[in-house]
């Protein structure tokens, strides 16, 4: 008996309610949850709809605020830690489920093949599609090259879509989560990496399944659309970079399907806009932090007050960068977070004009590659993680 949850801000009441519909309707959910980040038309939609529903598939649906439990941005965090609270302290459900309210491709599928992985006795279960090979750029660059070079040995940076909330918890995990200070602080967009680091921590045992289909949902245009998201996801990794991961997790994954076409062959950013952007918003001081990174990089990016340019930042001189902004940047500091921006600005516009354009196959094989390039010169250079063997998650069928 499983609840699903729905956390929304602003989003198309349609899709939103068609999504509330499919889960109400699914034999194995016993009541939906949808959890606002405020009183608007979204919310209003749902008050309205909501009788309807439950009559229609007598399954209720329940329309909440979301609570201010954090310390950081009131954000995602807060939505998904309310509905935390109010799964473990208001129902008796043996599973919960997230799923983020903008899908356009949402359908069934979704929730029985989390439950039937659930069935086999694993405690998180994470859905994990195929993306666009210039799309998720802070899940490659940010979340998952971090977890490389922070904990090589673990099975962090072989997550799919750590960043991802399409996700089934056992209550026993629910209740791991809601319970550790680290989670509920987390109020802002860096919820996503704690609930993958702490489950990891704990050695909750993680199944991946599959979504042939993808997940259709907004787009955006420029990567300045993601700016505070990047911001507080690597701000959640900066806060995490001292903890130690102690035990291994059980770590399983669908085998992935073929790439539909329109997703191999879509541009997940506008590359114009993102150009022009790296030469607006400079001011003296994120100039004389430049002096903290190397010569290449500090050079390159001062370039970058006249004209875009990225040549300088490959693979190997963004985990530079990366070291230096782990140690170096402040949270809530304008000239920082604008600074942090435009460097990975430069290393997502140097992947895509070296490496994405020469496909989607070879794009693929590069990130993977990369990241495991990042784990094994971590091993090398700083020991960091848990010291056993290097272990791939095991695909399954």
């Amino acid at each position: 008996m499983s609840l699903v949850v729905f956390p929304f801000k602003h989003e198309h009441p349609e899709v939103l309610l068609h999504n509330v519909r499919v889960a109400a309707g699914h034999p194995r959910v016993r009541e939906v949850l949808c959890i606002g980040y405020e009183r608007e038309q979204t919310y209003e939609a749902v008050e309205q709809a909501a009788p309807e529903i439950t009559r229609a598939t007598g399954t209720p649906v329940t329309l909440r605020l979301q609570e201010r439990l954090g310390t950081m941005r009131p954000g995602k965090g807060d939505g998904m830690n309310t509905a935390l609270r109010y799964f473990l302290e208001e129902t008796q459900w043996e599973r919960l489920h997230f799923y983020d309210a903008d899908i356009t491709s949402f359908g069934p599928d979704w929730i029985t093949k989390a439950e039937e992985a659930a069935d086999f006795g694993y405690g998180l279960v994470r859905h994990y599609f195929p993306r666009a090979s210039t799309d998720a750029m802070i899940t490659w660059m940010i979340t998952r090259t971090g977890f490389a070079l922070l904990w090589p040995h673990t099975e962090l940076s072989w997550i799919e879509q750590p960043l991802g909330g399409e996700l089934l918890m056992r209550r026993e995990v629910a209740a791991m989560l809601y319970q550790d200070e680290r989670v509920r602080r987390q109020s802002d967009w860096g919820i996503d990496t704690l609930y993958t680091f702490v489950t990891v921590q704990q050695g909750v045992s993680i199944y991946e399944c599959y979504i042939p289909e993808g997940k259709a949902h907004r787009l955006y245009g420029g990567l300045d659309d993601l700016r505070t998201m990047l911001v507080e996801c690597f701000a959640a990794i900066q806060y995490l970079q001292h903890e130690v991961v102690g035990q291994p997790a059980i770590h399983r994954l669908e085998h992935p399907h073929r790439v539909p076409v329109q997703i191999a062959e879509r541009v997940g950013y506008d590359i114009e806009a993102t150009l022009h952007r790296l030469m607006q918003h400079w001011t003296p001081r994120q100039v004389e932090l430049l002096d903290y990174f190397t010569t290449s990089v500090r050079e390159g990016l001062r370039t970058c007050q006249r004209r875009p340019v990225f040549n300088f930042m490959d693979e190997m001189a963004w985990a530079a960068t990366y070291h230096i902004l782990l140690e170096h940047f402040q949270l809530g500091d304008p000239d920082w977070e604008e600074l942090l921006f435009k460097l990975w600005t430069t290393r997502v516009l140097n992947y895509t004009m070296t490496v994405a354009l020469r496909g989607y196959d070879y794009a693929q094989q590069y990130l993977y590659r990369m990241l495991g390039r990042y784990r094994y010169q971590a091993a090398l250079e700083n020991g960091r993680g848990h010291p056993v063997p290097p272990r791939a998650a095991v695909p399954t069928a």
